[in-house]
């Protein structure tokens, strides 16, 4: 099992990202938010300079908030940083879209940005569609010190609905998923596997990899003490946010919170529908905003989160691993280096 991190792109936070690398984790990934966080390629080569072993990957790149030969450059000029060490994760758009008051975006759009990405991104030139037109492009002075394409950088999608996972099997490197649980993962990788063999590849060759708000308890500690409410406080509302953003298909209604979510609903109902979009993404992953407290509780904690002590998650992690995963990332969120020293100490450490 491979151990990751997830940031927050936050441009100062570098040392935070050379901790981690200390600590003995594999992997740092960075979310890219344009509204509400620092822009994550700045932020990656800050860390990238900082760092000599540690992986860097975005978590995720989104397909129209640049274009797509902007991200093949952006990923290749990290990659003249940290050759050989670097990932673009890329996805279909969270806040990166719903902050601007977009939608998602369609699959078809991603795949065609994608292949363009990865023809990019091998050296070649491609056909780029922008504003009606199509016009050949190519990452040109790529021996002069701009960008580095000699080191493959993978592609990792993240993929939950069964159509982009199969296109995830078909055409990417890996597999991205979050807070998934074993029969989640079971699903997704079945699906992975149709597009795979559809294209003649082998799905244990596209590897699945997963981000997780999580909480490590301390002895003494329950999922409703304040320090873990606290800190999950900002899981709580994301998970939530999706709950009202996104249909039932991408997360479907747990049971067990169907009265929080429905009051979470007439919350947002009553926000100003000009500025919804603005008002609900404030302090997202960060803090949880005064006007959202009371809707952090344990009972949605539990659902928004992995919570236990060191020895249930190490077999909640074990759980996953025999699901197929390969890579467990967390997020830190209100105290980053406690978090990520205490994960190294108590769970990485210990897991064989």
């Amino acid at each position: 099992m491979e151990f990751g991190v997830a940031f927050t792109s936050r441009v100062g936070d570098w040392d935070l990202v050379a901790l981690a690398e200390r600590l003995g984790f594999d992997q740092a990934w960075f979310f890219d938010s344009q509204m509400i966080y620092s822009d994550v390629y700045a932020t990656m080569a800050v860390a990238a300079r900082e760092t000599r072993r540690i992986r860097l990957a975005t978590g995720v790149a989104v397909p129209s908030t640049r274009m797509a030969p902007t991200i093949a450059h952006a990923i290749a000029t990290i990659a003249q940083l940290a050759p050989g060490r670097v990932e673009l994760g890329v996805g279909n758009g969270n806040t990166a879209r719903l902050t601007m008051g977009l939608k998602p975006v369609p699959l078809e759009h991603m795949k065609r940005d994608l292949r363009l990405i990865r023809t990019l991104l091998s050296g070649a030139a491609g056909v780029h569609e922008c504003e009606g037109e199509s016009h050949l492009v190519q990452l040109l002075h790529r021996h002069h010190g701009f960008i580095n394409l000699d080191h493959p950088i993978p592609i990792t999608l993240s993929a939950f609905g069964p159509q982009t996972l199969e296109y995830c099997g078909e055409a990417c490197d890996a597999h991205l998923t979050w807070n998934a649980s074993p029969a989640m993962l079971h699903a997704a990788r079945d699906a992975i596997a149709v597009g795979a063999r559809r294209t003649g590849r082998d799905p244990a060759a596209i590897p699945s990899k997963a981000i997780f708000p999580l909480a490590v308890l301390r002895p003494g500690e329950s999922a409703g003490s304040a320090r873990v409410l606290k800190s999950l406080g900002p899981f709580v509302t994301n998970l939530l946010h999706v709950m009202c953003e996104w249909d039932e298909k991408l997360l479907p209604s747990d049971s067990s919170i169907s009265e929080v979510v429905a009051r979470y609903r007439r919350y947002v109902d009553r926000l100003p529908a000009d500025r919804r979009h603005l008002i609900l993404h404030e302090g997202h992953l960060v803090y949880t905003r005064d006007d959202e407290r009371d809707f952090v509780t344990r009972e949605v904690a539990e659902v928004a989160a992995m919570i236990g002590d060191p020895d249930a998650v190490i077999a909640r992690i074990k759980a996953l691993e025999a699901g197929g995963l390969t890579h467990f990332a967390f997020q830190v969120t209100d105290q980053p280096i406690d978090q990520m020293r205490y994960f190294a100490e108590t769970v990485m450490r210990r897991y064989a």
